[in-house]
């Protein structure tokens, strides 16, 4: 017993200094020794708990202690690496990936996936040959009890003691995986030890409370918390406000505005101005046709849901009007935890879709991962196609994505054979990292690493290829006879850059990547914010074409006017400052009240208000209406 806490001590220690190696705010050393003492016992205990069991299940202590051992290298050099590259710490969530072999050894390279492999598998092994090794033979021999004790009868006590040992082990540990169940008592232990918690920011409940305490505070929880005041009789109340209020701003549009229009949203991977960055410049502008673009159209500067990842956040906002900022912080990404388990979920293509448009999504990659197979039929898509439906789409020279011109070639193709209009969601792949093998890299100079240098020139070159491929786009729509109107937006940063460059580019600039709206025929002039976040994009479409507003969308337009950017990453209000629900008032607070209301009642409320706060803008004020429905397939 005394040799497990041992072990778990020495363990629990481990993981709070590997994750210290990352943190932006103090040294390991120092970040040990800031810890509250309490929060660490809880969690020395927690791991001990698995040791205990795992012994009690095996009867091979070295070998129980090896397999926990292998699991915290795992949990250490996983934490380590995403912190890197992402800038956040591991959710338990992302265990998701081990299943994406590919798509690890594509991120983190071969090698680092190979060592992490040899970890999982070395340490039982070595626990098992530490307990058949001479040394621990003689240990036990010597601490076997007195030869007057019948054998029988220390074999009935050592079960005995296992039993109720594991027993009481396995209870320790369920009791923790109720950590986000209302009342939970590991919650409350926590919290009684001094554990705060800032659901906006999990690197901060690492860095206060510690890893085993971060770790459990992203265990699954529901959607959303109900807001306080969520009953039907509110609910009606706020749809009767924004049918009026969408009726208000559709008094100067036209109904018919995006009649016989295609739709095409493009997320563009790792799209970003990396000439923002300061000091970093470039000895060609990877980017002029968007510059040119966005100068004469409605755009701007989009604040991301994270550093160097989190693409599907970014896509759900977009595709459904929500903010995850508004959802439990336990919910990492919503197209794994919570859409991909709807048969069907609230989305704008319950007014921009079917019957008017075909719905279809086009993703040049694995269809499981974010569980997108299973997440767009519920979102309203009719048919999608994946990597493997798309064998015939190419690759750049030296890279391994498919390419962002091969991309829009599809995305033309499936217009040109449509007979009606379409709504086309397209995601890129090309400059996903890691950034390499293109010929001709862009000389890239600023406070770089030779190996830094080489992968931002990489990185630029292929901007390049997606500048080149966007104005072949724009003018393949030009000539196209079937009016389109495209969004087309940078989802995240890529984890290029070193931590000094961004910190003196501001708390804002590893998170800002460009939007632009544009299509082939006029558009309207508008003033959008900027920042904004990716839940009002679909909001600058519905501006930039005049087209009229569903009570969701007016009340989309109403808050942004407040806080056009909430992101997990930052809260923005109109002018541009960081604020927080704390510190909102008047008709901000408002505002948010109402939008959080109608997301629960969208996300995990009764839907009293789901079908006619999404009506088309004709039905808004007539009552519920039900889309009709389409039997989804594959592209």
């Amino acid at each position: 017993m005394v040799r497990g806490l041992a072990v778990a001590l020495l363990l629990t220690l481990g993981l709070e200094v590997v994750h210290g190696l990352q943190s932006p705010w103090s040294g390991p050393v120092e970040r040990l020794l800031g810890l509250e003492p309490a929060l660490l016992a809880i969690g020395v205990l927690l791991v001990w708990a698995f040791i205990v069991f795992l012994h009690a299940l095996t009867n091979r202590f070295w070998l129980a202690a090896g397999i926990v051992t292998s699991a915290a290298a795992v949990i250490a050099i996983a934490d380590f690496l995403k912190l890197e590259f992402r800038g956040e710490p591991l959710f338990l969530t992302d265990a998701a990936y081990l299943s994406e072999v590919g798509f690890l050894i594509e991120n983190v390279g071969a090698g680092t996936s190979i060592a992490l492999l040899s970890l999982l598998l070395a340490a039982p092994l070595l626990g098992w040959a530490i307990a058949r090794s001479p040394f621990v033979r003689n240990l036990r021999r010597r601490r076997r009890p007195p030869a007057e004790t019948p054998a029988p009868t220390r074999g009935r006590r050592a079960a005995w003691l296992r039993v109720a040992s594991g027993a009481a082990a396995l209870t320790v540990i369920l009791t923790a995986g109720t950590f986000n169940w209302p009342g939970s008592p590991a919650r409350a232990l926590y919290e009684a030890a001094g554990a705060t918690w800032r659901p906006w920011n999990q690197l901060q409940n690492y860095e206060d409370n510690g890893v085993i305490a971060g770790l459990l505070y992203t265990l699954p929880a529901s959607a959303m918390d109900e807001p306080e005041g969520y009953t039907e009789a509110a609910m009606d109340e706020l749809v009767e406000r924004y049918s009026e209020r969408a009726a208000e701003l559709n008094a100067e549009r036209d109904e018919a505005a995006l009649a016989d229009t295609n739709i095409v949203v493009v997320l563009s991977e790792t799209l970003s101005d990396p000439l923002r960055l300061p000091d970093i410049t470039a000895e060609e502008d990877p980017i002029p046709f968007l510059r040119e673009l966005m100068a004469s159209h409605p755009s701007g500067t989009l604040v991301s849901s994270g550093y160097g990842g989190g693409t599907a956040n970014m896509e759900f906002e977009v595709l459904t009007g929500m903010a995850v900022s508004n959802m439990q912080a336990q919910v990492d990404s919503p197209f794994q935890s919570v859409v991909a388990n709807e048969e069907s979920f609230p989305s704008h293509l319950v007014t921009l879709g079917a019957p008017e448009r075909e719905a279809i999504a086009i993703h040049p990659y694995e269809a499981k991962f974010y569980r997108r197979w299973e997440v767009y039929p519920a979102l309203g898509f009719e048919r999608w196609a994946f990597r493997e439906d798309l064998p015939h789409l190419g690759k750049l020279p030296g890279d391994r994505h498919v390419s962002d011109s091969a991309l829009f070639e599809e995305v033309l193709r499936e217009l040109r054979a449509s007979e009606g209009p379409m709504f086309v969601n397209a995601v890129s792949m090309q400059n996903h990292s890691p950034q390499q093998g293109l010929a001709d890299p862009i000389a890239v100079n600023g406070p770089l690493s030779a190996a830094q240098a080489e992968t931002a020139g990489q990185y630029l070159r292929g901007l390049k290829h997606s500048d080149d491929a966007l104005r072949e786009l724009v003018d393949d729509l030009a000539e196209l006879d079937e009016r389109t109107i495209v969004l087309l937006y940078g989802d995240h940063l890529p984890s290029t850059w070193p931590r000094e460059i961004l910190d003196a580019g501001g708390d804002l600039a590893r998170y800002e990547t460009p939007w632009v709206v544009f299509a082939n025929f006029p558009l309207v002039e508008v003033a959008s914010p900027d920042p904004i976040g990716a839940n009002q994009l679909m909001n600058q479409v519905l501006d930039a074409a005049a087209a009229p507003h569903t009570p969701w969308t007016a009340l989309l337009h109403d808050v942004a006017g407040e806080l056009p950017v909430m992101e997990r990453t930052a809260w923005l209000d109109a002018r541009g400052r960081v604020v927080s629900a704390e510190n909102l008032t008047g008709r901000a607070l408002d505002l948010l009240a109402d939008y959080q209301l109608a997301q629960f009642d969208l996300v995990s409320g009764e839907g009293w208000a789901t079908e006619t706060l999404l009506a088309p803008a004709e039905q808004a004020t007539a009552g519920p209406t039900t889309p009709a429905a389409a039997q989804p397939e594959r592209l």
